[in-house]
């Protein structure tokens, strides 16, 4: 019997619980595919130096023009490959597993690669609400860091990201218009996916970014996002959900 694939993500707060979109879409897929795999949990202060250990490539340029790396990571002792990204991750799945259920049904990789990057940019309102909620909820040392990316990364001191008052009441209004664009594709489909009645990684990329708020964000905000689009979001989380995502 082969190995487990070795899935790197961010440890929450309490043990066990993920709450990174990111490594989430690469467990719904993981999962999908019936393909068994066991969690090695990275703080993140320690991704840098523990990807570069095991020959992870770098991601994305940090501000500064230097490598930056970032999970999830997969690591597969069945082919001695190590894998950095959501989407590359998939991809590799697809291509090594062809025999599982594809994630990439019709031939629609390019396609779907185009709806991650035009999604992301979509909720892109969420983050500063997001990570201003989120980093109470991880390890002391994790939060202290990922304040300090923040900063770097938006360009603003940390109190100034999304305090609660006015700003944090348009940043939530600006969400919520985000997700309306989303939901108008969902309803163009004449489905229950955003490709009708046919599952695939795009489903993936929104239930798990759906998945990550629905721990992350304060209890009072997720009920309230849920409730949107006539309750679209929190049905995805409860479909999606049927997978096994945790280890």
């Amino acid at each position: 019997m082969s190995q487990p694939i070795i899935l790197y993500d961010i440890p929450a707060r309490v043990p066990g619980i993920t709450f990174s979109g990111n490594p989430i879409k690469a467990r719904y897929t993981l999962a999908y595919k019936g393909l068994a795999f066991k969690t090695v949990w990275i703080e993140a202060q320690d991704i840098e130096e523990r990807m570069k250990a095991i020959g992870a490539k770098p991601t994305k340029r940090k501000p500064d023009g230097s490598d930056c790396y970032t999970l999830p990571t997969i690591e597969d002792p069945s082919t001695g490959a190590v894998v950095s990204d959501s989407f590359a991750i998939a991809e590799y799945l697809e291509e090594t597993y062809p025999s599982k259920p594809t994630v990439f049904p019709h031939n629609t990789r390019a396609l779907i690669s185009i709806f991650d990057s035009t999604f992301m940019n979509t909720i892109s309102p969420v983050f500063a609400v997001f990570y201003a909620v989120v980093a109470p909820k991880v390890h002391p040392q994790n939060g202290e860091f990922i304040k300090k990316q923040v900063e770097v990364n938006f360009g603003t001191k940390w109190e100034d990201l999304s305090p609660i008052g006015p700003k944090r009441e348009a940043d939530w209004q600006n969400i919520k218009a985000g997700l309306g664009v989303i939901d108008g594709w969902y309803s163009k489909s004449g489905g229950k996916w955003i490709m009708g009645d046919t599952f695939s990684y795009a489903d993936m990329i929104v239930g798990a970014w759906m998945r990550c708020f629905s721990v992350s964000l304060d209890k009072e905000q997720w009920e309230e996002m849920k409730s949107w689009n006539g309750g679209r979001w929190g049905d995805i989380v409860e479909e999606i959900d049927a997978y096994p995502i945790l280890n």
